[in-house]
């Protein structure tokens, strides 16, 4: 399996584990996260503030970090990894897609969007 699989796994254990060097080291130079929530797209040197953020403001919302991801495709094409999914914070109005882009190097972007409505199908 090649390294940007591990890299991925490792990036999203981070996420479920709350585990901010996880996700740190699961990054790749240059990366970006992009939130709409946020003022500006987040860049590496800025990650960890956003996680700290990002749980603050999910726990304020009544999450509890569990996850439910629908609709999960994944892409491993030309030394990239793709994957798109629906995400959903159980116990919270919180959802919308994310896609995530990763190489070796490490993950390459995040961009995530929210919806205002919940359908469930």
């Amino acid at each position: 399996m090649a390294k940007r699989h591990d890299l991925r796994q490792l990036y999203i254990d981070g996420w479920y584990e709350k585990d901010v060097d996880k996700l740190v080291s699961s990054i790749a130079p240059g990366f970006i996260f992009d939130d709409p929530a946020e003022p500006l797209p987040v860049t590496a040197d800025m990650f960890t503030g956003y996680i700290e953020r990002w749980y603050r403001r999910t726990e304020e919302a009544g999450a509890a970090n569990e996850w439910v991801l629908r609709d999960e495709v994944r892409q491993d094409r030309d030394g990239v990894l793709i994957d798109w999914e629906q995400w959903e914070l159980v116990g919270t109005d919180l959802s919308g897609m994310a896609v995530i882009r990763t190489s070796d190097d490490g993950v390459l972007l995040e961009r995530i969007t929210y919806f205002d409505r919940h359908l469930r199908t």
